[in-house]
């Protein structure tokens, strides 16, 4: 009783503080945005866009502004290392703070692409492989067709799609965590973000396009916050499905094994 009295005065309190509250529609929409927010942030600093000091809007570069401004991000985006932080997994402020972010994020992309996150390679080219760039700091993506280069790219280039579809993925889901559970997050990216390849992806080739896909911007911004909530949670209910599916594989194989070994004790007691 001495709960549901707290809870009653929260309440009360509450709707004095806000009178006219927000739907919760607008609530999910502004809860999506604001991650989309903190990972073009996160995205911009580790592929070498910006550096840590950069994060207040006024030092944001052109690359960074014109997207944050056309999708109505800039309110939502952290000012400081410790609202982005809260953000991101530990991971990734470990990423955020490490002196090599900018080759882990260029094999970030190299990954995405070569499991079809983003769509299909540009320039006839069937994957893509990170090197150092020899007349620049960072990392070029080089294209390659049955293994010869044919092309190749700037791997920061691609900041706002890795931006993307990690804002897309569930919080405890990281792909930087460790190296080998990359190639298994870039195919779950796949699955969980189509409305990525309908709002934001071409499935075109573009063939004056110096990237390694084929990319259009995202047209309308209506919604984005709320397809970026619902591509989680499908990718949650994915993950949760993959669960169930692998009980089921275990719990049978536990039958077979404890069925083998009742068979093999009954044969030696004869």
């Amino acid at each position: 009783m001495a709960a549901e009295g707290e809870l009653a005065e929260l309440g009360a309190d509450s709707a004095r503080r806000v009178p006219t509250p927000p739907s919760l529609d607008t609530v999910i929409e502004d809860a999506g945005r604001q991650r989309l927010a903190a990972y073009y942030l996160y995205c911009a600093v580790i592929s070498g866009l910006m550096d840590d000091d950069g994060l207040t809007p006024s030092h944001w570069p052109s690359e960074l502004a014109e997207p944050m401004d056309r999708m109505g991000l800039r309110r939502f985006a952290p000012r400081t290392e410790r609202g982005l932080d809260a953000e991101l997994t530990p991971s990734e402020q470990a990423t955020r703070r490490s002196s090599g972010r900018r080759f882990t994020f260029a094999q970030l992309a190299a990954d995405l692409i070569n499991h079809g996150a983003f769509g299909p390679c540009s320039a006839g080219a069937d994957s893509v492989r990170v090197a150092e760039a020899p007349d620049r700091g960072g990392y070029d993506l080089e294209l390659l067709a049955d293994g010869k280069v044919v092309g190749k790219c700037r791997a920061e280039d691609h900041w706002e799609l890795v931006a993307q579809q990690l804002a897309s993925a569930p919080h405890g889901d990281d792909p930087l965590a460790n190296r080998e559970s990359t190639s298994a997050y870039a195919e779950k990216a796949k699955k969980a973000g189509h409305w990525l390849k309908e709002h934001g992806i071409s499935h075109e080739i573009g063939k004056a396009t110096d990237l390694a896909v084929g990319v259009y911007p995202l047209g309308t911004t209506i919604g984005v916050g709320t397809r970026l909530v619902r591509a989680r949670i499908q990718t949650g209910q994915n993950e949760a499905d993959a669960l169930r599916r692998l009980g089921e594989v275990l719990r049978s194989l536990h039958a077979e094994a404890d069925g083998e070994l009742s068979r093999e004790r009954a044969l030696r007691t004869r």
